[in-house]
């Protein structure tokens, strides 16, 4: 019994010395913390957002745990920015925008503080602010291609991820017009562009979800063809056959003159016995057009005889009261064309007999036509005893509207 409790003293003889500087060493720890429990801590604001935009930043954060706070201090390189907290509870949000700012990422401090001067522990957040270098490296909506169409300039734009929108200002033949266009837009048709005018461009961009800006790249200026024209589609050509029209003969037909083929009976105008030479159609095109040149085929079948020779072309916008009374072998019919409105848009001759390109020689807005033949190839070139055949004509212009 006695050596147990000999051994017994001895361990705890043992166990003293061992906790003696234990002990020391955690009184010192307990120090440590009881120092710093001492110093009052402000509630920080929680959840810090950057928001970028251009050359400025938001910066938003919860006050959820701030409630003692009244102001707080946002640091960031080598400014600062003080900002009073009064009004605001623990259920709002903190937003504040800070200004010229330079173009990159940035870290923000954002530390509170009550009104004893107590502070919270520093709260950190990143964002980025954008400028000139992103808005250069964005990709901007431009157009790629312009396509002149009867419906209008066809312009196709090209892909861009970042567009937001497009906006867009063009010449029109009434002054500029302001298009607003989605950042995916592919392809717009102008009915009223202007030819040699301009347009410009520049691209909405927001740079991440939730950007308090909305960057622009810089105006984009393409211009529009200096010159245009256009084919007049063939089945809006209508005859009229008014009363002093030639008539049709030997398998001819007036619809063959606009009917987009070029030979065989049936397929061209070819008049008939009595009409003679000078003899005239008139026609609807069906649109309002300026009609800029012509191509014009006759027979053929190595007999040329009949083909025109000399022709005129007549056009007139609105044929109310404008019928031409005298028949077309009369000296007065041009003048009776005049009187009534008529313009006489080509007086020319046809080098070949068989196929011409001719120029109108007059501008004007005209929607009826009126193809007159005053000589042809053969003999007799013109009188009674002579006959007309056109084969296929077909139409140009640098204008088309359609009629409403």
């Amino acid at each position: 019994m006695a050596k147990i409790k000999f051994y017994i003293n001895l361990v705890i003889i043992a166990l003293c010395g061992w906790l003696i500087p234990a002990c020391s060493d955690m009184n010192d720890t307990q120090r440590e913390f009881l120092d710093r429990a001492g110093k009052i801590y402000t509630g920080k604001v929680d959840s810090l957002v950057v928001h970028g935009g251009n050359l400025r930043a938001q910066i938003t954060g919860l006050m959820t745990y701030a409630h003692t706070a009244e102001k707080c201090m946002i640091k960031w390189e080598t400014d600062s920015l003080l900002v009073p907290l009064q009004g605001l509870t623990t259920k709002d949000t903190l937003k504040v925008i800070l200004n010229n700012l330079s173009e990159g990422i940035h870290q923000f401090l954002v530390q509170t503080y009550d009104k004893e001067g107590n502070k919270s522990l520093n709260a950190e957040c990143y964002g980025y602010v954008y400028g000139e270098q992103y808005i250069l490296s964005a990709s901007a909506k431009m157009v790629s291609s312009m396509k002149p169409e009867i419906a209008g300039l066809v312009l196709s734009w090209n892909v861009s991820e970042e567009a937001e929108a497009v906006e867009a200002v063009y010449e029109s033949n009434n002054g500029d017009k302001t298009l607003l266009l989605p950042g995916n837009v592919k392809e717009t048709i102008l009915t009223d562009w202007k030819v040699g005018g301009v347009i410009k461009s520049r691209t909405a961009l927001i740079p991440e979800a939730g950007a308090i800006d909305t960057l622009h790249t810089n105006w984009l200026v393409q211009p529009f063809p200096t010159s245009v024209e256009y084919e007049l589609v063939k089945t809006n050509i209508v005859p009229l056959k008014l009363t002093n029209d030639a008539t049709t003969g030997y398998s001819g037909r007036i619809e063959g003159v606009f009917n987009g083929v070029n030979g065989g009976d049936g397929n061209q105008f070819h008049s008939g016995d009595g009409v003679g030479v000078p003899q005239h159609l008139t026609f609807d095109l069906g649109v309002l057009t300026n009609l800029t040149r012509l191509e014009m085929w006759a027979r053929s079948d190595g007999y040329n005889n009949w083909n025109p020779k000399k022709i005129q072309f007549w056009g007139i916008a609105d044929i109310t009261g404008a019928e031409i009374t005298l028949p077309s072998s009369n000296a007065g019919w041009e003048a009776e064309a005049v009187a009534k409105g008529w313009t006489k848009l080509l007086d020319g001759t046809c080098n070949d007999p068989v196929n011409n390109r001719l120029q109108f020689d007059t501008s004007a807005n005209i929607r009826y036509l009126i193809v007159r033949t005053t000589e042809v190839f053969g003999a007799p070139s013109s009188g009674s005893g002579a006959y007309t055949i056109l084969r296929e004509i077909t139409l140009y212009s640098d204008y088309i509207s359609a009629i409403d």
